[in-house]
């Protein structure tokens, strides 16, 4: 469960939980990137896959619908206990650079802070550490992602990170390049490029140099349900 409290790192969560996430022996993060806006998709993937999960990393482009869930998750406990422990995002070219919402205080996260005045800061990129891995989070249209991931990887590479995530091209990817993985969820809600509705599942070990990427696909019945198909594939 998360403490809906924003560090100065730009996380939300606690301090321990950052900690411990960094520490672990293996971790499983959640991704997802552009809902644009959908977001019962969003809420359904964090409340199906959040349980399973140490970490949320949000690439951006529908950051309205992580303010929505937060302040949804102070009035309900089931989406609340859906929230991994640690949560990172950045904004999207379609996203502002902060948000009012109400968070929690650090010295009582059960009592939030309300609004006005208490802004949600949205950095462009952000650096997060799991089981002995750092991963840099970006949403990519200022690293030209939809032409090259030349300048994504090299940022990584520059920055010490094992793993890249971006999302801006709707369309799931995984790849590694010079020992660096470069992760894209695609889109859960706008799909591109023949590719369909997906968010992706990664799992880290602190003994091992392979990390472990599914991708899973999302569907809308014709009367409003969501459902989630199986891992499309895993690739380190």
């Amino acid at each position: 469960m998360n403490t809906l409290v924003q560090l100065e790192s730009a996380l939300l969560g606690s301090e321990e939980a950052v900690q411990a996430l960094s520490q672990a022996d293996s971790s499983r993060i959640l991704v997802v990137s552009d809902t644009h806006g959908h977001y019962p998709v969003f809420e359904a993937i964090v409340k199906e896959y959040g349980p399973l999960c140490d970490t949320l990393l949000f690439a951006g482009d529908g950051m309205w619908d992580l303010v929505e869930y937060i302040e949804n998750a102070h009035d309900s406990d089931r989406l609340r206990e859906a929230l991994p422990p640690v949560a990172a995002f950045v904004a999207g070219n379609g996203d502002g650079d902060q948000y009012r919402v109400r968070l929690g205080s650090a010295g009582d996260p059960e009592h939030p802070r309300e609004a006005p005045g208490c802004s949600l800061v949205v950095p462009s990129r952000q650096i997060l550490h799991a089981s002995g891995y750092s991963l840099f989070l970006t949403h990519g249209h200022r690293y030209s992602v939809d032409v090259s991931l030349e300048m994504l990887v090299d940022s990584a590479h520059a920055m010490g990170c094992d793993v890249a995530v971006f999302g801006h091209t709707h369309i799931p990817f995984a790849e590694t390049f010079t020992h660096i993985l470069a992760l894209n969820p695609g889109s859960p809600a706008r799909p591109r490029g023949k590719s369909e509705p997906s968010f992706a599942v990664l799992e880290l070990d602190a003994v091992s140099t392979e990390p472990k990427t599914s991708f899973f696909l999302v569907r809308e019945g014709l009367l409003g349900g969501i459902s989630f198909d199986e891992p499309l594939k895993g690739r380190g």
